[in-house]
């Protein structure tokens, strides 16, 4: 397959992604290694409610950022946030949306322990989103995969999301109950080869998949961010979801020792969804409250009556 060309952040609206080489030197990226292998083994023991199943195809996990992660390494919390919210990493995003946008979701993409597998060609379903903020060309938000490994585990398909599929690539994605959405045909696809440290942005429109080998390690640092408009809309429509209910950032300490300019970045997400958080956490004390009330006065809860 073809490798991807380097392209400006300002390109990814005309191209589906961009390739900043270097967002992060040799120190930052093996930093960001360590801490991202302590959290997977930490993940494995210890599956999150939030996260998809543990198991030998699992290949990732959300929400890096969560404070249980990072209990007993503090410094770790503080040095992945300020990385995931440095300047030189806004500023790319800036300039491919030049829109106002927000933090979204830290993932962390990595290789299976069973069988290996290419994943499926697909545009990820944004529903209403893309019509109602309407600006198709670069959908809810982007994708920022930061490469911890070399890496050639990303392919996609050029200027694809300013567009329908072509029969060719419906007959890959979609026909036949998407059986054949694996396929290694897909016309005009290229992969994107990453150095650690090196990222890569893209639109979750274009037609993209991903490739989880086994015997290949893989380690991505996904920082996936969202359009002020969209996120505004998704919570008129939905309200909190999995990405967007981080509570803990309301903590106290959550932000010692982060550098000022990715406090800032995190900041405008805070104030956004605080009052929602807020919100959440008043109903759910006030349910506890009255659970508490009846386990004490011995009477029978209603709650959980036949």
């Amino acid at each position: 397959m073809t490798i991807a060309s380097d392209l400006e952040p300002s390109a990814l609206r005309e191209n589906s992604y961009a390739v900043v080489r270097g967002l992060f030197d040799a120190a930052t990226a093996e930093r960001l290694r360590e801490i991202c292998e302590r959290v997977l083994a930490q993940w494995r023991q210890n599956p999150r409610c939030d996260n998809p199943p543990v198991g030998p195809q699992a290949n990732y996990l959300r929400h890096l950022n969560d404070p249980e992660y990072h209990r007993d390494h503090p410094e770790d919390l503080a040095f992945l946030l300020s990385a995931t919210g440095a300047p030189q990493l806004v500023a790319a995003v800036r300039a491919a949306l030049d829109e106002d946008f927000l933090f979204a979701m830290s993932s962390l993409y990595f290789n299976p322990s069973g069988a290996s597998e290419d994943g499926f060609w697909h545009k990820d379903k944004i529903g209403d989103q893309a019509e109602h903020v309407q600006i198709p060309a670069t959908g809810a938000g982007l994708q920022v995969q930061i490469a911890l490994v070399p890496s050639d585990d990303l392919e996609l398909v050029p200027a694809s999301h300013l567009r329908d599929y072509t029969p060719a690539e419906y007959e890959i994605c979609i026909a036949d109950d998407e059986r054949n959405n694996r396929s290694n045909e897909m016309p005009g696809a290229v992969r994107v080869a990453l150095a650690p440290g090196d990222a890569v942005l893209f639109t979750q429109l274009c037609i993209h998949r991903g490739r989880y080998h086994a015997d290949k390690l893989r380690r991505t640092l996904m920082v996936s961010v969202t359009k002020r408009l969209t996120a505004e809309h998704n919570m008129r429509q939905r309200g909190l979801n999995y990405g967007s209910d981080q509570p803990w950032f309301l903590l106290p300490d959550y932000f010692d020792g982060v550098e000022p300019e990715a406090r800032a970045f995190f900041g405008e997400f805070v104030d956004f969804y605080a009052p929602h958080w807020r919100q959440k956490l008043t109903e759910v004390l006030k349910y506890s409250s009255l659970l508490r009330a009846l386990a004490e006065s011995g009477a029978p809860n209603p709650f959980f009556a036949e």
